[in-house]
């Protein structure tokens, strides 16, 4: 059975100048490249997966056991991950990480508190309460995440055991306006060391930042490479505070105001800078915004014109040699946006909504509202503004003015058409085929959307697929979604609060208790592996038809040398058994190159192994000690 397309929705084009694209981000070394392996039958780190391709159940008719769905011709097993059993949820699971270490770190919102989940055999630990670091406990308007975007310094294993993590602390007031009660609150990022197994705190990134009951976007990403002046950099998503919506309606909306930090991507270090002023250690020197009206000073903001860019994240679609950022981002009525992140540029809000196609542009007697004000020209606003304003890569329903209009007098936001964009993920691996370079974007109102990108990763390609939106898991309101570095896996969190639209995908049908609410699913793509191949060989064929790893030299004495390659997946296990299969030695280490001290051993014949981060065999070779 084939699942649900949204025909409904309409691209939109790059508007990105050639002179900009230069800045598309990070120029550095090579990463590492995915293992792209989908097996029926996966060995990883000391558990089995055991599938097998059962009837195809309808996509609407979810269960709390495990099923399989098929989308577009292709087969999918859904199990949930959390929880191992039972079947209460998690306190509304917010951010999914998948660590250097192969373990799933998650933010639970509302409970504040960071978990870690092994993404087989589904354990669970605890790592972080965070309820004692803030003053609130039932407040008239909860903060519109709370607990919010969680990101690993990416030289994890290299000096810099760094975990980023961002969340409401403080309560400042609360109110009550035509449209309910609202409360406004402060944010902040730390940063914590992995210690012994531990989350220690270290310091603020940034502390202060304004917060609401809405539209607090919440994301954190880092550069996977060192940018220009040589530093990895922090970006984070920080909405309009809700300003001119429901509650928030007579709140300012600041979107345009580069001096203030809301409705804006953030641009700030992963460690101070000695070379700065105190107050100027976390900004980044090169920022494009001055910080008032001392020169040297820089703000904090990257860009802006956002309302609430609730998905951030970093893709490559040439190897790694260089990273877009991009995000999505929630429309008002309709238009909600895909778009590329660039330094010192408008994305329109509360202007523009999705294109600078007049589509909500006000005429006499005929008002149009974006933010609650009434929207002269959006064309007269992008023309104004030529030079720092991006248009989005892709907008979701990007409707007629009469059309929208008539959704603005709509009831419920079921009728809206949007799909409430929650975050967005890259998906860069091959495991899935025609996944490659493509956007994944989990939906508040109806499941998950895929965007399949053009080779530059500049603009949404629709030339190749049935449509230029693939959708699936209809009916659910996700959350999140990342993808095994396998590729052949998907870990997606369910929100715990109402509604969705049902599996129909029809605009105003709407479903008050979803499935699966604070789960999070394993959604694992299902394919045969050929057996007549060992996984550890397909690993060395792909590097180039040759062993990437070796131990030497052998014969040994005092030292034993290992090299590793570098597309592996880290951390090394490197063990050393004598002749009998007692197990002498053993090492865990991210490095390539690294050694064994083997002065204490007799001589005599040892066999030495090394396996990577997923505990897959790369080389067994016996080793002579002189």
């Amino acid at each position: 059975m084939s699942g649900n397309r949204i025909n409904t929705l309409r691209t939109g084009k790059s508007t990105i100048p050639n002179a900009t694209k230069k800045v598309l981000i990070c120029y550095g070394a090579t990463v590492p490249a995915e293992v792209p392996v989908n097996p029926e039958i996966l060995m990883k780190t000391s558990f089995l997966y055991a599938y097998s391709l059962a009837a195809c159940l309808c996509p609407s008719s979810f269960s709390f056991a495990q099923h399989t769905v098929t989308y577009y011709g292709q087969t999918f097993k859904i199990d949930t991950l959390y929880p191992a059993t039972g079947t209460s949820g998690m306190n509304t699971p917010w951010e999914i990480v998948y660590g250097p270490d192969d373990s799933l770190w998650v933010t639970a919102a509302h409970d504040y508190k960071v978990w870690k989940i092994h993404p087989g055999n589904k354990g669970v630990r605890l790592l972080l309460d965070l309820n004692g670091n803030k003053d609130f406990t039932n407040p008239a308007a909860w903060p519109q995440g709370g607990l919010m975007g969680l990101a690993i310094h990416p030289q994890f294993y290299a000096g810099k055991p760094w975990v980023f993590i961002a969340y409401v602390y403080h309560l400042v007031n609360c109110g009550s306006s035509s449209g309910g009660n609202y409360c406004s609150y402060n944010t902040k990022i730390s940063r914590y060391k992995w210690n012994a197994g531990n989350l220690v705190y270290m310091d603020d990134v940034i502390s202060g930042l304004d917060g609401s009951n809405d539209h607090n976007s919440g994301r954190i990403r880092i550069s996977p490479l060192p940018e220009s002046d040589g530093r990895y950099h922090l970006y984070y998503t920080i909405g309009d505070m809700g300003a001119g919506n429901l509650a928030n309606v007579n709140r300012t909306n600041y979107a345009q105001d580069t001096t203030i930090l809301e409705g804006k991507v953030l641009r700030l270090n992963t460690e101070p800078d000695p070379a700065q002023p105190a107050a100027q250690q976390w900004i980044p020197g090169d920022n494009p915004f001055p910080a008032g009206a001392a020169a040297p000073a820089k703000s904090a903001v990257y860009s802006f014109g956002h309302r609430n860019p609730q998905g951030l994240v970093f893709g490559s679609v040439n190897g790694g040699a260089s990273y877009i950022l991009y995000s999505s981002e929630h429309g008002d009525k309709s238009d909600d946006e895909v778009n590329i992140i660039l330094p010192h540029s408008n994305y329109g809000w509360p202007k523009v909504a999705g294109l600078c196609d007049d589509n909500y542009t006000s005429v006499t007697g005929d008002s149009m509202y974006l933010a609650s004000k009434a929207v002269i020209s959006e064309t007269g606003f992008c023309h104004s503004t030529p030079t720092t304003l991006q248009e989005p890569i892709f907008s979701f329903y990007n409707w007629g003015r009469n059309a929208n209009k008539t959704a603005q007098g709509k009831p419920s936001n079921m009728y809206w058409p949007t799909i409430a964009p929650a975050s967005i993920a890259f998906y860069g691996q091959g495991a899935i085929p025609g996944w490659n370079y493509s956007l994944l974007v989990p939906s508040l109102k109806n499941g998950l959307f895929r965007l399949k990108l053009k080779p530059d990763g500049l603009s949404i390609d629709s030339s190749s697929m049935p449509t230029d939106t693939l959708h699936y898991l209809p009916g659910l309101r996700l959350r999140q979604i990342t993808v095994a570095p396998t590729g052949d896996t998907l870990f997606v969190s369910v929100d715990n609060s109402c509604c969705s639209i049902d599996s129909s995908g029809t605009l105003g049908t709407s479903v008050s208790n979803p499935p699966y609410k604070g789960y999070i699913l394993r959604m694992i793509y299902l394919t045969a592996l050929n057996l007549g191949a060992q996984r550890g060989d397909s690993l060395r064929q792909q590097a180039g038809g040759q062993s990437v790893c070796r131990v030497y030299p052998n014969p040994a004495h005092g030292t034993l040398y290992v090299e590793g390659g570098s597309r592996e997946r880290k951390p090394w296990l490197a063990l050393l058994y004598d002749i009998t299969g007692k197990l002498l030695m053993q090492r865990e280490t991210s490095d390539d190159h690294f050694s064994f001290d083997i002065h204490s051993l007799s001589p005599g014949i040892y066999v030495f192994r090394l396996l990577n981060g997923y505990s897959v065999p790369l080389l067994t070779e016996k080793v002579s000690v002189l």
